[in-house]
This record gives structure tokens, sequence and C-alpha cells, in this order.
């Protein structure tokens, strides 16, 4: 890479339609033709555990679910509201420097390491592990990503090399698939709970 600047494509926000629960994955680069996904308000209503039913899904029980989902909500979230912070520092030409990204990475890198504590100390449903292993996965490559950079920038400001910062770019493009997969997989839950929730509904 022979300039000085950073080229990274603006971060796009990925609000899936839920029922149950906003869930917020955000993805590090634009879509093919360059367009950013409207943002779709999902109404987020506290999930009411009543009844004893145990309508089963693959995923595990409805009430297993919500209140699964009910949990890592607030951490999904705050994982989103970072991640528009960092956005903020990219301009609609989608360029950013390590100058204007590596400052707010750092601020909010220790967030993101508490936030994967409690992710790692939390025990889903087992039908959900599997998804909830991705979810840390994708915490852990924001945090390696956010640390490339901040270190990127140091080595920069030393000898002018900007080869970490195609290692944080590498970082967050593994990040944006698993996004996708996470993304997926989640439509995949919303459907088995909302058949879950239809099927308890119709039982005497």
């Amino acid at each position: 890479m022979n300039t000085k600047r950073w080229i990274i494509q603006k971060e796009i926000a990925m609000l899936p339609l839920l029922s149950l629960v906003p869930i917020l994955f955000l993805l590090s680069c634009g879509n093919q033709d360059g367009d950013k996904i409207p943002e779709q308000k999902a109404a987020s209503p506290k999930v009411q555990a009543a009844g004893s039913s145990i309508s089963a899904s693959p995923y595990g029980t409805k009430e297993d679910i919500e209140q699964y989902l009910n949990l890592i909500n607030p951490h999904v979230q705050e994982v989103g509201r970072i991640q528009l912070l960092v956005d903020k520092n990219i301009g609609s030409s989608g360029r950013a420097t390590g100058s204007n990204l590596a400052p707010t990475m750092k601020s909010v890198k220790p967030t993101l390491e508490a936030i994967l504590d409690t992710l790692s100390n939390l025990n889903p449903p087992p039908l959900l592990s599997s998804f909830h292993g991705d979810f840390k996965k994708l915490v852990a490559l924001r945090i390696s990503a956010y640390d490339t950079t901040i270190r990127g920038y140091s080595v920069e400001k030393e000898t002018g090399d900007l080869s970490l910062y195609q290692e944080a770019e590498a970082q967050l493009d593994e990040a944006n698939k698993l996004i996708v997969q996470l993304n997926g997989e989640m439509g995949k839950i919303m459907q088995s709970l909302s058949t879950a929730s239809t099927q308890q509904t119709a039982s005497p």
C-alpha cells in the first residue's frame, strides 16, 4: 500500500426485523451497490415468560429462547453502539485514517473486552451454544481488529509502514462474513420461535 491513507469501506448497520427483540449486527463493509441498508425499527417489548408451555423448537423451548435473547440483547446492542461510534470517524467517501480511528478504537476496546468476558461466563441453552459461540467470536474479532489498528497507527507514526492496516482489514472482513452467518441463524431462530408460539396458541 503506497498511500498514507487507509481506505476502508464505510460500515453498514444491519438491523434484522425481529418480532421479539431488536438484534443489531454491524457490517464493516459496504454492499455491492455502495448503498446503505436502511435501518428499520423493530418492536422491542420485554419478553413475557408467562405460562408453562413446553413447546419446543430446533433451538429449544420457547421460554429458553426468549430468556436467552433477553439476556444477550443488551450486549448485542452495545456492540452495535460501539461500532456506530467508530463509524462516525469514517466520512461519506468511505476513507479513514489510523489517526482518526485508532483513538476511538482504543477508548472503546475495554468495553468490548468486558462484553466478551461476560459472554464467556454465560451458559446458553445447549441448542443455542453454536450461535452464542459465534457471537463471542464476532466480539473477539472486533477486539483484534481494533487492537491491530491501534498498533498500526503507532507503527505508521514511527516508520510510515501501513502493513498492519491490511491485517486489520482482513480481520474485519472475517467479522463481516460471520455477521452474515449470524443474521441468517437469527432469522431461523426467530422463525422457530414464531412457530413454537403458534403451536402454543393452538394448543387446547
